[in-house]
């Protein structure tokens, strides 16, 4: 009896030290499993980061985007970190290759040496992960303005600005496309979207003149146009091309283009006003409207409206002019076909207009996937480019004109970061 007693004891006994060893095992297993998740997280971090860093490269002809990707990966995760193997197959590896044209794809490897679960026999854990980073085409507009109160230094200093910003994507202009478009009382499409653009828009941007309102409303407009951004209506998300808009001014908008009918003509003209649009100025509305194509007055009265009805208690008896955006935004107290409307509420509406309408297309352009930087000189007016641009933080001011090519500079720095996913 005594001996069965004996037998049974050194039975619990070595079910006992059994699973005391099982459970150091799973004890070991579940310590070490937090350290090698923290090294499989440093270790994806380190190539998404050497793949993106490579992706913004691709196109530069100065640096191998796949070197660097091996360089930058191994400078994040270097040999032994977190108590990795050092040496051998286990040791820290990285591979960088090219995947088509635009991506780039970093593999890494590491092994994980474990602390307690060595005590099982343990000795090493293999990790791996991926890191792929792709370049997206891009798409930049620039929006100008060279209106009358630009001329002299501030002119030029935008010109210098303009052309510095040009000079960060000449790597990619064989695959990205970037176009000009100007503004004052007129707009002209200096250099339509396209590829190969440095050395023409360059040109395009020294050869523009300073004249005029600031008709930055019409400049938004042909941002839709044959001359501004590709039409991305039913192309997928992961194959849309990244679109920017930097616009640049240095006051409140004066003018907007429209449609008016006088003496029984319809003409396709810009009416603004002869001060800035600013609160207790005085402005008054030009005695006529100006052609869309050139800084020139069509010699038409823009005052009232009514298709162009003789009135000879209004202006001098002079014909009135019919401004069909009346029609739905009519002049605060007046019917949309009165016939003599005079300042300063004509005035006052123009400036309302003109900010409202140019809103109006710069959201239009935001809910088609735009991103939208402002840009303001001097007295432009803070509150217009706060709603203007995509977010707060894109929009930029520049107190004196010599500031501007550091902006510039900044915005090109910003958008190349944001061209890689």
């Amino acid at each position: 009896m005594k001996a069965l007693k004996k037998q049974e004891a050194g039975s619990i006994l070595i079910a006992a030290a059994l699973l005391i060893v099982v459970l150091i095992s799973f004890v070991a297993l579940g310590l070490d499993a937090g350290l090698w998740f923290v090294v499989r997280a440093e270790l994806s971090k380190a190539v998404d980061a050497s793949a993106l860093e490579a992706a913004k490269n691709l196109s530069n002809p100065h640096v191998g985007a796949l070197t660097l990707a091996g360089e930058f990966a191994a400078e994040n995760f270097p040999d032994g970190y977190l108590a990795t193997s050092t040496s051998g197959s286990g040791g820290v590896g990285f591979t960088a290759q090219l995947v088509g044209t635009d991506r780039v794809q970093v593999d890494g490897r590491a092994g994980a040496t474990p602390i307690l679960a060595q005590v099982v026999g343990v000795s090493r854990i293999p990790i791996s992960s991926v890191g792929v980073a792709q370049k997206r085409p891009v798409e930049i507009m620039m929006l100008l303005d060279r209106s009358r109160s630009m001329i002299g230094g501030p002119f030029a200093d935008l010109k210098t600005a303009a052309k510095s910003f040009l000079d960060f994507f000449q790597d990619t202009q064989t695959q990205d496309k970037v176009g000009l478009i100007s503004f004052a009382t007129s707009v002209i499409a200096d250099r339509p979207l396209g590829t190969n653009y440095v050395t023409p828009m360059k040109a395009a941007i020294d050869a523009m003149e300073s004249d005029g309102g600031t008709n930055i409303e019409d400049g938004l407009d042909q941002m839709d146009g044959p001359n501004g951004f590709t039409n991305q209506n039913g192309v997928p998300s992961d194959r849309r091309v990244q679109q920017f808009l930097v616009v640049f001014t240095d006051g409140r908008p004066t003018g907007f283009r429209g449609t008016f009918k006088n003496k029984g003509k319809v003409y396709d003209a810009v009416a603004c006003v002869t001060q800035n649009c600013e609160e207790g100025d005085g402005g008054e509305t030009y005695n006529n409207l100006c052609e869309t194509s050139q800084e020139t007055w069509l010699g038409i009265d823009p005052r009232g409206t009514g298709d162009g009805i003789h009135n000879a208690t209004c202006n001098s008896g002079k014909a009135s002019t019919r401004w069909y955006i009346f029609d739905t935004h009519p002049v605060p107290g007046y019917p949309a076909n009165a016939t003599c409307i005079q300042d300063p509420p004509l005035y006052e509406h123009i400036c309302d207009l003109a900010s409202t309408l140019a809103l109006q297309h710069a959201q239009e352009l935001k809910a088609e996937g735009v991103t939208i930087y402002a840009i303001g000189l001097g007295k432009a007016n803070s509150q217009f480019l706060g709603q203007l641009a995509s977010s707060p933080n894109l929009v930029y001011y520049a107190p004196t004109s010599d500031q501007l090519q550091a902006i510039f500079q900044r915005i090109a720095q910003e958008i190349k970061l944001r061209l890689v996913r």
